[in-house]
């Protein structure tokens, strides 16, 4: 049985990640990761250095841990959609339409991890792991319409790869550019072509003739 100190101590140390979390964002969105040093993410979160190491040995640790806690919740709300009672074509639609929402709202530190190279770089197994992990998500929403019927056979891990390339290419391309889609039409695009491809109906393109 938990201890009432168990407890306070559990409650501490998660507000004071919460804390750490909130100070490493706004530093490493501010300066870079190149700018980003311990002292200014301690100042930055309210606590000493010396607390700040007994958490993280280094700032490799603490980037990891930005990188994770960022991405947590949305990979609990897709694990949600995939266990949930929906249709392959709306699981789909769904998890597109929360990687967007998502995006949006936490824009700042999602700008940062894509289009830091120096993060880009020291994050690559851990990102890896992710993908790997977000394959897995989707393949086993693709697995699903197939046996509804609703998907054609395709090897489903390569089709979820796929996706989450496309998903991610085009932010990459807006944050680059700056052009923002928004939601609804970011929705659209991908999950229009992907669930139905570029070949117009047989209808439509008898009447192009």
């Amino acid at each position: 049985m938990t201890t009432l100190a168990e407890r306070r101590k559990e409650l501490l140390d998660s507000m004071m990640k919460e804390a750490v979390y909130e100070g490493a964002v706004a530093v490493l969105t501010r300066h870079g990761l190149s700018g980003t040093t311990m002292d200014r993410v301690a100042a930055e979160s309210g606590m000493a250095k010396g607390s700040l190491y007994n958490c993280f040995r280094s700032k490799q640790e603490l980037l990891e841990f930005v990188h994770d806690r960022a991405i947590a919740p949305l990979r609990a709300a897709i694990d949600e959609v995939v266990d949930g009672p929906l249709n392959a074509a709306e699981k789909l639609t769904a998890i597109v339409r929360l990687w967007r929402e998502y995006l949006v709202e936490h824009q700042a530190v999602f700008e940062f991890l894509i289009n830091d190279v120096a993060a880009k770089q020291r994050l690559r197994d851990t990102e890896l792991t992710a993908r790997a992990s977000a394959i897995r998500q989707i393949g086993a929403i693709i697995r699903q319409g197939i046996q509804e019927g609703t998907f054609r056979p395709v090897d489903a891990d390569a089709a979820a790869q796929m996706l989450i390339s496309a998903a991610i290419g085009m932010v990459e391309q807006e944050f680059a550019t700056g052009e923002r889609r928004t939601v609804d039409d970011a929705v659209e695009s991908l999950t229009g072509i992907f669930l139905y491809g570029l070949a117009a109906p047989p209808v439509a393109q008898a009447a192009s003739l």
